[in-house]
């Protein structure tokens, strides 16, 4: 939304992103891994994902480790947004910007520099901003335009390879007028003013009036040398093209800004909230009146004596080895390459006393539990400790469930409540708005 001209620059921009590749260890004592510790445990509510923490997620649970995205990282030299209503703007990269989600990088191995320039102008031109309208995908009755990676690469677009030094000066220097001005719509602002659905069909039905954006004359000098690169070369013909361009663009937004005001009358008539994850989960929390729900690291320590000091990696998951005659009581960190046996050697491990010891503390890891933790030494205790762990969580879960078939019909809704209430039980309820306290 900061996006107003045909061009991004640092200074226009009130954001920073700080790419990490280290691993969690190489991080201890900095802010950075305090808040990725942060993502690790707190969940966020999300219509697309899981109410899950970070790393479970669809997106971060294929990387390793999770956070890292510096290989995604190759800034092009212009952006498309894949999001887009009534602007039409294509802005330039000379700084090469890191772009989120919302916009996709467009970069060429083969175009020259000024024809990379001539591009940029011909992709600001009223012309592809109106035929882009037939390659996305509206979400939903409101006129918000979605093009994806697999709709650009359809779009046409006028070629800038070839374009004479004089017509490729023409388009740069219009979209480089554009760059120092705000861009607006591509809709009569009196409809923009409108709100009334009765009113907004009286204006449609009414004479056209073509936008301030549509008046401008760097864009329609902009426009005027795009035809002429599609090859037509009188001038009174251009200009007539133009002048058809822009009133058949006007018509276009104007019917879906009729639409968008009609859909924002009904919606307003009907709207109803619905409760999010986060808010079901706490009114299954309190209602679920569990003997105790003291945190597990806590708990863990409770009717034994827990002489022995362990140190769990906070590397997921954890395992032990099978059919090792060497390493049976090792605890084993981070993801293992298939094939690839002399990888253990370098994953983070934990050595324990006894196998019980080591089933332990592999079921504390995989519930997410790290740092130092107080366990028994012996091993008939920790295989016992290992049973009511089980138990406690078998009863929580029993309850859990039932509370949240109580709350919504939802299957993956009951889902993720469950989830998130036993993160809850497992880590304490408190435990996000702490971590979030301490990244602060």
């Amino acid at each position: 939304m900061l996006v107003s001209r045909p061009v991004v620059r640092g200074k226009d921009l009130d954001r920073l992103i700080l790419l990490v590749a280290k691993p969690m260890k190489d991080l201890r004592g900095t802010w950075v891994h305090k808040y990725l510790k942060y993502g690790e445990q707190a969940t966020f509510a999300s219509r697309k994902s899981q109410t899950v923490p970070v790393p479970q997620r669809p997106s971060c649970a294929g990387r390793d480790p999770w956070y890292d995205l510096t290989k995604l990282v190759k800034p092009a030299f212009v952006f498309w947004p894949m999001s887009q209503q009534f602007r039409h703007i294509i802005p330039s990269n000379p700084e090469r910007t890191i772009c989120n989600k919302r916009f996709f990088d467009v970069s060429s191995d083969t175009l020259l520099l000024r024809e990379c320039d001539v591009l940029i102008a011909i992709l600001n031109s009223t012309l592809v901003g109106l035929w882009k309208n037939f390659y996305g995908r509206y979400t939903g009755t409101e006129g918000s335009l979605d093009t994806e990676v697999i709709d650009a690469r359809m779009i046409e677009v006028p070629d800038p390879r070839g374009v004479d030094a004089a017509l490729a000066d023409e388009l740069t220097s219009a979209v480089k007028a554009m760059s120092r001005r705000t861009v607006g719509r591509l809709i009569e602002e009196q409809l923009m003013d409108c709100h009334s659905p009765e009113r907004a069909r009286r204006i449609a039905a009414g004479p056209l009036v073509l936008s301030d954006e549509l008046r401008q004359e760097d864009r329609r000098a902009l426009d005027n040398a795009v035809f002429e690169v599609l090859g037509v070369t009188d001038a009174t013909e251009r200009a007539r093209l133009v002048q058809r361009l822009h009133e058949d663009t006007a018509l276009h937004f104007r019917s879906i800004r009729v639409v968008e005001i009609e859909k924002q009358e009904q919606r307003s008539r009907t709207a109803n909230r619905r409760f999010s994850v986060q808010e079901l989960a706490a009114n299954a929390w309190d209602a679920a009146e569990l003997p105790d729900v003291t945190p597990l690291t806590q708990w863990i320590e409770k009717g034994f004596e827990c002489s022995v000091a362990l140190k769990l990696p906070e590397e997921r998951p954890a395992e032990l080895p099978e059919h090792s005659m060497f390493d049976s009581n090792t605890v084993y960190f981070g993801r293992r390459l298939r094939g690839n046996e002399r990888a253990r050697s370098t994953r983070a491990h934990l050595d324990c006393a006894n196998k019980g010891q080591a089933n332990l503390i592999e079921r504390l890891a995989n519930l997410g539990l790290s740092g130092t933790l107080n366990v028994p030494a012996d091993d008939s205790a920790c295989r016992a400790r290992l049973e009511a762990v089980n138990g406690r969580l078998v009863a929580a879960q029993n309850r859990f469930v039932e509370l949240a078939e109580c709350r919504t019909g939802d299957s993956r809704l009951q889902g993720q409540i469950v989830d998130q209430l036993l993160r809850w039980f497992v880590h304490g309820r408190n435990i996000a708005a702490k971590a979030h306290d301490s990244a602060d």
